[in-house]
Protein backbone atom coordinates (compact mmCIF):
# COMPACT_ATOMS: atom_id res chain seq x y z
CA UNK A 1 0.00 0.00 0.00
CA UNK A 2 1.42 3.36 -1.03
CA UNK A 3 1.26 6.08 1.59
CA UNK A 4 -1.32 8.77 0.60
CA UNK A 5 1.09 11.62 1.37
CA UNK A 6 3.56 10.11 -1.11
CA UNK A 7 0.87 9.73 -3.78
CA UNK A 8 -0.11 13.39 -3.45
CA UNK A 9 3.50 14.52 -3.09
CA UNK A 10 2.94 16.51 0.11
CA UNK A 11 4.36 16.44 3.61
CA UNK A 12 2.45 14.93 6.55
CA UNK A 13 2.19 18.34 8.19
CA UNK A 14 0.19 19.82 5.29
CA UNK A 15 -3.07 21.51 6.18
CA UNK A 16 -6.52 20.95 4.63
CA UNK A 17 -6.11 23.72 2.03
CA UNK A 18 -2.68 22.51 0.86
CA UNK A 19 -4.01 18.98 0.45
CA UNK A 20 -7.02 20.21 -1.53
CA UNK A 21 -4.87 22.40 -3.81
CA UNK A 22 -2.44 19.57 -4.52
CA UNK A 23 -5.31 17.18 -5.27
CA UNK A 24 -6.77 19.61 -7.80
CA UNK A 25 -3.36 20.02 -9.47
CA UNK A 26 -2.98 16.26 -9.81
CA UNK A 27 -6.50 15.83 -11.17
CA UNK A 28 -5.67 18.29 -13.93
CA UNK A 29 -2.35 16.52 -14.53
CA UNK A 30 -3.83 12.98 -14.56
CA UNK A 31 -7.37 13.16 -15.99
CA UNK A 32 -9.44 9.99 -15.47
CA UNK A 33 -10.05 9.41 -19.16
CA UNK A 34 -6.31 9.37 -19.98
CA UNK A 35 -4.71 7.80 -16.91
CA UNK A 36 -7.42 6.02 -14.90
CA UNK A 37 -5.00 4.07 -12.68
CA UNK A 38 -3.08 7.15 -11.58
CA UNK A 39 -6.32 9.12 -11.12
CA UNK A 40 -7.74 6.33 -8.95
CA UNK A 41 -4.65 6.36 -6.74
CA UNK A 42 -4.79 10.16 -6.38
CA UNK A 43 -8.51 10.05 -5.63
CA UNK A 44 -8.07 7.35 -2.95
CA UNK A 45 -5.23 9.27 -1.31
CA UNK A 46 -7.33 12.44 -1.26
CA UNK A 47 -10.29 10.57 0.24
CA UNK A 48 -8.03 9.42 3.10
CA UNK A 49 -6.65 12.89 3.76
CA UNK A 50 -9.36 15.37 2.72
CA UNK A 51 -10.05 16.77 6.21
CA UNK A 52 -9.00 16.35 9.80
CA UNK A 53 -11.59 13.72 10.65
CA UNK A 54 -10.78 11.49 7.69
CA UNK A 55 -7.03 11.88 8.33
CA UNK A 56 -7.60 10.83 11.93
CA UNK A 57 -9.68 7.85 10.85
CA UNK A 58 -7.03 6.86 8.30
CA UNK A 59 -4.23 7.15 10.86
CA UNK A 60 -6.16 5.19 13.49
CA UNK A 61 -7.40 2.32 11.35
CA UNK A 62 -5.11 2.04 8.33
CA UNK A 63 -1.63 3.45 8.81
CA UNK A 64 -1.15 4.34 12.43
CA UNK A 65 -1.42 1.04 14.25
CA UNK A 66 2.02 1.51 15.78
CA UNK A 67 1.56 5.19 16.66
CA UNK A 68 0.26 6.20 20.05
CA UNK A 69 -3.31 7.49 20.15
CA UNK A 70 -2.20 10.68 21.91
CA UNK A 71 0.33 11.51 19.17
CA UNK A 72 -2.23 10.94 16.43
CA UNK A 73 -4.87 13.11 18.11
CA UNK A 74 -2.37 15.88 18.86
CA UNK A 75 -1.12 15.92 15.27
CA UNK A 76 -4.62 15.94 13.82
CA UNK A 77 -6.02 18.61 16.11
CA UNK A 78 -3.06 20.99 15.76
CA UNK A 79 -3.05 21.08 11.96
CA UNK A 80 -6.68 21.86 11.35
CA UNK A 81 -8.07 25.37 11.02
CA UNK A 82 -11.46 23.97 11.95
CA UNK A 83 -12.82 24.01 15.47
CA UNK A 84 -11.22 21.32 17.63
CA UNK A 85 -13.22 18.36 18.80
CA UNK A 86 -12.77 16.69 22.13
CA UNK A 87 -11.42 13.15 22.24
CA UNK A 88 -14.81 11.89 23.45
CA UNK A 89 -16.56 13.51 20.47
CA UNK A 90 -14.02 12.08 18.01
CA UNK A 91 -14.30 8.56 19.37
CA UNK A 92 -18.10 8.78 19.36
CA UNK A 93 -17.98 9.93 15.74
CA UNK A 94 -15.73 7.06 14.72
CA UNK A 95 -18.06 4.36 16.11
Amino acid sequence: MVHPYAVLGISPDSDDEAIRRRYLELVRQFPPERQPEKFAAVRQAYENLRDTTTRLRYRLFEAGKNDSLDAIIEESSCQSTRRRMSLKTMLTFLK
